[in-house]
């Protein structure tokens, strides 16, 4: 059974409507006029006439010219200006002033420049070059005024490209130009090809700047504008004729620069069966070449030491500067010191090329077809096609096989199982943790799972510093804030010690052996527990579900598990705390 998949259209009020038909006559009524004008049984003479024959070759070669140099230079400029920073809108609004200038205004400046009086006028006669009142200057002309319309085409489409797509390329050992090549071109191609034909139908119509410039001599720069512009005193059927014929090239130009949307198509629902994965072989293909080393990391007053051969988990809460810290690891922030050389970052998003396959994205990298085929066929993705068709789990497959097969150094590695189904991101973590000796692994993840069972340390994130470091057993047994606590399932109480007490919300907990201080005291979940005769008195915040409810101890919050109901928000409950599960420790 096939599918076809149409989008809803959104609603547009019917004024609207009726003023964009009303918009649309407008443009077409003229055009239709002009037809009926059209003298269609004089065509074969007018266009087969000497004069005619001299507009067409002047017309389609100066347009021809002008369209090659529009596109080449246009092109360059674009990906020029996505390197610029403070000064690209400056650039911009400069390259687009051809559109905005009169015609008649274009040719001046164009004389004043490379006129015989021009500012170039001496060094041009010196070198022997006429420009103006030439064809060269018919070719100038128009490659001036047409040039904007590729460079906003190509800059429209440059804005729209993923950078992580090019920063992941950049990551895994791509150079610029195999970048620009396989990547950034092929990205833009349609965009390339429209600014291309809109450059080309603007040159068929451009008159002013020509005629100003380079003027309107019979055979040498006569257009086929000025030609109609001149016929019209003579012969309005003629003048018609010409029009029909200018009219046509453009609407062709014009249906070659909509090509790009005609042939695209949305890609078609598929279910894809994925193999095998050959976990020891993929590790073989994957590692470095090297040992693991230690990772020394240090921007401003932050230092940080990430121990070779083991998976430090990086957590905190959103905004803590997690993912800040992997961009300079991964040298795509600019200040920071590593000691490593091959650092591989690999963000949530998968950064694949989307003009490219499976096969042709991972080849990028390996530069080598047949291991291309050997690391595809290993982890069971050889069935996978284009990345467009893709879902977000394959694609984040597809993504890590990536850059595990640039065989890094150093794996930076940001929620690489957040799209995976259960079972995919079970073999890859199965692979990340066997692997792990052979390189230094740092990975973000709210996963407790991914923090107790794959890391051996962890590096507390907290307001853009490292607000704890350790070994994870440690941290986990001792949370150091809320959030490392909720990630173990504890439950913490911030307090002092005075003493050999700690009071916190009105309960105390004996704590000898601890320095008078602000301390921390955790426990599990579990140790709270309902009871009518219970010492302390909560109140439900929210139901959770499943027995385990949030609800607050004086003004810090804490989580009951395993209550026999659900109680609804507001109600006042009596608890016992197990003292022998509860933790107190120094806070840091």
């Amino acid at each position: 059974m096939s599918l076809t998949l149409r989008e809803r259209r959104p609603q547009v009020p019917w004024a609207v409507i009726a003023v964009g038909v009303i918009a649309a006559v407008y443009i077409l009524a003229p055009i239709v006029a002009l037809g009926l004008r059209v003298p269609w049984g004089h065509l074969a003479s007018t266009f087969s006439a000497p004069a005619t024959q001299d507009l067409l070759r002047i017309t389609l070669s100066s347009a021809g010219l002008a369209t090659i140099a529009a596109t080449v230079l246009g092109t360059c400029l674009a990906l020029w200006l996505q390197k610029l920073q403070r000064l690209s809108a400056v650039v911009r609004l400069v390259v687009y002033l051809p559109l905005a200038l009169p015609p008649v205004v274009g040719g001046l400046a164009l004389t004043a420049l490379l006129g015989r009086r021009g500012v170039l006028g001496p060094v041009l006669d010196a070198a022997g070059i006429s420009v103006a009142f030439s064809f060269v200057g018919v070719v100038v002309a128009h490659t001036f005024v047409t040039l904007p319309f590729v460079v906003v085409a190509v800059d429209s489409a440059l804005r729209q490209l993923d950078g992580e797509v090019i920063a992941s390329a950049r990551g895994v050992g791509m150079r610029p130009g195999e970048i620009l090549r396989h990547i950034t071109l092929p990205a833009i191609a349609p965009a390339v090809l429209t600014g291309a034909a809109l450059a080309c139908a603007r040159s068929l119509g451009e008159f002013g700047t020509t005629i100003t410039f380079a003027g309107s001599m019979p055979g040498v720069t006569r257009t086929m504008p000025s030609g109609i512009y001149l016929e019209r005193e003579v012969s309005a059927d003629n003048a018609y004729a010409l029009s029909a014929l200018l009219i046509a090239l453009a609407v062709i130009l014009l249906v070659v620069a909509g090509l790009p949307l005609l042939v695209r198509k949305s890609p078609a629902p598929s279910a894809r069966t994925l193999g095998a994965m050959d976990i020891e072989q993929l590790r073989r293909l994957t590692s470095p070449v090297g040992e693991a080393q230690d990772v020394h990391f240090r921007v401003g007053h932050t230092v940080a030491t990430f121990r070779g051969g083991l998976i430090t988990a990086v957590i905190g809460p959103n905004g803590a500067g997690k993912t800040t810290l992997l961009r300079f690891l991964a040298g795509r922030l600019l200040g920071a010191e590593v000691s490593a050389e091959q650092v591989v970052m690999l963000t949530q998003n998968p950064g694949l090329p989307p003009t490219a396959s499976v096969r042709q994205a991972l080849t990028m990298v390996t530069r080598d077809e047949a291991r291309t085929e050997t690391l595809l066929r290993h982890a069971g993705l050889d069935s996978l096609g284009h990345v467009r068709d893709l879902s977000g789990g394959q694609a984040a497959q597809v993504a890590l096989l990536r850059a595990l097969a640039a065989r890094p150094e150093v794996l930076v590695l940001d929620e690489p199982f957040a799209a995976m189904d259960v079972e995919s991101a079970a073999r890859w973590r199965h692979l990340l943790s066997i692997a792990a000796p052979d390189r230094t692994t740092i990975l973000v993840t709210h996963s407790h799972y991914d923090v107790s069972m794959l890391a051996s340390d962890a590096l507390v994130m907290e307001g853009g510093d490292i607000a704890a470091r350790g070994p994870v057993t440690e941290l986990l047994a001792q949370p150091p804030n809320r959030f490392v606590a909720e990630l173990a399932g504890l439950n913490l109480l911030e307090g002092s010690v005075h003493d050999g007490r700690f009071n916190p919300e009105g309960v105390t907990f004996p704590a000898q052996g601890l320095a008078d201080g602000p301390a921390w005291a955790a426990f599990p979940r579990t140790a709270l527990s309902a009871a009518a005769d219970g010492e302390l008195s909560l109140q439900v915040v929210a139901a959770l579900g499943s027995g385990e409810v949030l609800a607050t101890l004086g003004h810090q919050r804490v989580r009951l598990a395993d209550l026999a109901e659900d109680f609804a928000p507001g109600t006042l409950l009596r608890c016992t705390l197990d003292p022998h599960a509860v933790r107190v420790y120094t806070r840091i």
